[in-house]
């Protein structure tokens, strides 16, 4: 894996894979025959349970890495495991409002602003010498609290994606 072979590179490296996990949630609502999938037999509830459901898959991927800690990397392990859980909530949850609002492949949209919002504070620490909203090392509160809300915003995301309503 990239993090044991440089782990001096985690600050970078961790953070793109986070991008790559919280994509990957975004196609689990990507379906190009919304008109046909809405009426399933079970209803549009099941539907959208299940395919929050598939959001599991990179939340292990990413929750996988983070309990092997690979090489020396720093990483602060409950930090990384609130940065996997919030964003990749705040994506699928993102994706399946998308969904309901009868958007064929959101998806598409939602990686590549995922992927850009997961690296630029990387890439703005290190232009203005700015402190990390990654745990690398220590987690500040303040940071703590950032991404707590970001949690918080996933969650409600999520339950308002999957309440109960006519639309797909």
């Amino acid at each position: 894996m990239l993090l044991a072979r440089w782990p001096e590179d985690a600050v970078l490296l961790a953070p793109a894979f986070l991008a790559c996990c919280a994509a990957a949630a975004a196609f689990a609502y990507d379906e190009d025959a919304l008109p046909v999938v809405a009426v399933t037999p079970r209803g549009a509830g099941w539907r959208r349970a299940n395919r929050l459901g598939v959001t599991l898959v990179p939340l292990s991927v990413w929750g996988l890495v983070v309990a092997l800690r690979p090489g020396e990397v720093p990483f602060w392990r409950p930090g990384w495991w609130l940065l996997g859980g919030a964003t990749v909530l705040l994506v699928a949850g993102s994706a399946a409002l998308a969904s309901r609002r009868l958007v064929q492949t959101p998806g598409a949209v939602l990686a590549p602003v995922v992927a850009v919002a997961a690296l630029a504070p990387v890439t703005l620490s290190g232009m203005f010498s700015w402190g990390t909203l990654y745990p690398i090392g220590d987690f500040p509160d303040t940071v703590r609290t950032v991404w707590l809300g970001i949690a918080l915003s996933g969650a409600l995301v999520c339950a308002v994606a999957l309440r109960p309503g006519l639309r797909s």
